[in-house]
């Protein structure tokens, strides 16, 4: 599999500096990504999903830095580029080409005072220069047409479409220029289920017939838990669980997790009560000692009051930063032989 990696983060932080203190909102992440995997990226609000993605694009805007790690892109020329580090000239034109991005608020992104064909314009322009004005037109009609959408809609201002037209125009301009790796910071956010269905359908569609890889980050664990071949758990800043897919359906090692996992309705079965996660994410500038998730987790030992347990592999594609669930995977595993 090593020929097919294309993206590792290894060991990345990211600080929002503050005048007294910093805080931390990535905290040692690493991860691997390969040529046509969807990873998603999987916590409540505030966990650090967004910076991360921000870092890996290297979009990240002050007061928010880089303060360690690497992010590096293996090229198909064979090249390996640290994004982290990489000198912005080097960046850029890799955005689009390479690297896109869906951000969750469509309206926040597609520029308002201008036409839908002057934005998908603008990307080509920049990264397809070869393009006369007649092909950068049918590409923009072919794009819209993709995620099916009328290629009428290229004369339209961004208020003169629905919200679900508008999220999967983005999606569109993500694509214009067949990018490597796509980025999606809850991109189904802010339309209905129906229309989140018919999105996401849509985005794994597009993926199986392009190839390109997919970093999915969303609050709501249940999408990832149907569409994601890898999931990564993320909770004050630090991966805590990373697991297949198929896996987690089964049930999260992490207690935060399986809260998350067991934090929505089933369609079948019994009736149940949810009692969801107590409490709230510390904030990043005063984390408690130990494990972040100690103050919130019913099955915590002292030890984790103490010590903040490292993320470590357990074999089978798991891994997990927590000791009671590695203990126990390792009495399982002393038992079984």
């Amino acid at each position: 599999m090593a020929e097919r990696v294309l993206l590792e983060v290894e060991d990345l932080d990211v600080d929002y500096l503050g005048e007294t203190k910093n805080a931390r909102a990535c905290n040692g992440v690493s991860f691997t990504l390969h040529r046509g995997e969807i990873l998603g990226v999987a916590g409540e609000s505030a966990s650090g999903k967004s910076t991360l993605l921000n870092a890996v694009m290297r979009l990240q805007r002050p007061p928010a830095v880089i303060a360690g790690g690497a992010v590096r892109y293996h090229r198909e020329d064979g090249t390996v580029l640290d994004l982290a580090r990489a000198e912005e000239s080097r960046i850029r034109p890799l955005r689009w080409v390479d690297l896109s991005i869906v951000m969750q608020s469509a309206m926040a992104c597609l520029n308002p005072v201008l036409r839908l064909r002057s934005q998908f314009d603008d990307v080509l322009r920049a990264h397809e220069p070869q393009l006369s004005a007649a092909e950068r037109e049918r590409r923009g009609v072919q794009l819209l047409e993709m995620v099916g959408i009328s290629g009428d809609a290229l004369t339209k201002y961004p208020h003169e479409l629905s919200g679900g037209m508008r999220q999967r125009s983005l999606i569109a301009l993500a694509m214009a220029c067949d990018p490597e790796l796509v980025v999606m910071d809850e991109p189904t956010t802010a339309v209905d289920v129906v229309m989140q269905r018919q999105i996401l359908e849509q985005i794994l569609t597009l993926q199986e017939e392009r190839g390109f890889a997919i970093i999915f980050v969303t609050h709501d664990l249940s999408l990832l838990l149907e569409m994601a071949d890898r999931i990564a758990v993320m909770y004050a800043g630090r991966l805590v669980e990373v697991s297949d897919g198929e896996d987690l359906v089964e049930g999260g090692l992490h207690p935060y997790a399986e809260g998350l996992r067991s934090a929505f309705p089933t369609v079948t079965g019994p009736k149940r009560t949810f009692t969801g996660i107590p409490g709230s994410p510390p904030h990043l500038t005063s984390l408690p000692p130990g494990c972040p998730f100690a103050p919130r987790c019913a099955v915590k030992v002292d030890l984790c009051d103490r010590v903040d347990p490292p993320l470590e592999d357990l074999g089978g594609g798991r891994m997990v930063a927590c000791h009671v669930r590695k203990a126990e995977m390792l009495a399982t595993s002393t038992q079984e032989v």
